[in-house]
């Protein structure tokens, strides 16, 4: 659904998703958009809806879809670590692996190491971007000296991180690995709905998964 802004993309989704669910009640419509925007985005198609309700309509985040899958299946799911979380495993990783470090050894004390230390490791889980492929980015820039010491001091952290989550915890960004994973045993997404609405970009993981659930919608609105 292609336009400029304010020339009514929106109103035409609303109006087009609740006159096909209200046509076909067997057929689950999954609105698919940013956490922030769950509960306006409920709102307004109950608005939209002349029944009043969105009986096969649902409104869900990326995170949320995972969790009813992850339901629905019965696979255990790991807790989930929010930003605090994630920082005070950070503080355990700087302080075990702290002589480890050639370059970073020496900043890991002083103020704000930690959130960069965690912004950094949350911004290449986002991009898929793990022990394996910093090894080969280390292999193939050897020859730098600082940037070959930098990147040994990253894959210290990852390996030190990835060992203290373990198979109990995971980052909120791959949680999407974890969906993507088995979201094509999912059974009530299959011969669905897609919807996608508000959502500025996504992220290599995020496509990863969006691609495999293209693959069991029968019909996709963006």
């Amino acid at each position: 659904i292609l336009g400029a802004s304010g020339t009514g993309k929106t109103t035409y989704l609303y109006e087009t998703v609740t006159t096909l669910a209200a046509k076909n009640p067997d057929t689950m419509y999954y609105f698919i958009v940013p956490e922030q925007f769950t509960l306006a985005t409920q709102k307004e198609l109950v608005l939209w809806n002349p029944a009043g309700g969105i009986f096969n309509i649902d409104v869900l985040s990326l995170a949320r879809l995972a969790h009813k899958v992850f339901e629905e299946l019965g696979r255990e799911q790991r807790t989930v670590l929010k930003d605090i979380g994630k920082s005070m495993v950070i503080k355990r990783v700087l302080s075990e692996c702290r002589e480890d470090l050639t370059l970073f050894g020496a900043n890991a004390g002083q103020t704000g190491f930690v959130e960069e230390a965690k912004s950094l490791i949350s911004e290449l889980c986002q991009y898929g971007i793990g022990v394996a492929e910093l090894e080969e980015m280390r292999e193939e820039n050897k020859d730098n000296e600082l940037l070959c010491k930098k990147l040994s001091d990253v894959l210290t952290l990852m390996r030190k991180f990835d060992e203290l989550l373990g198979e109990r915890y995971m980052t909120s960004e791959g949680i999407y690995d974890a969906l993507a994973d088995c979201i094509e045993d999912s059974r009530f997404l299959k011969n669905c709905v897609i919807v996608l609405e508000g959502f500025t970009g996504f992220t290599p993981s995020q496509y990863a998964l969006l691609k495999k659930l293209f693959k069991l919608a029968k019909t996709v609105y963006v």
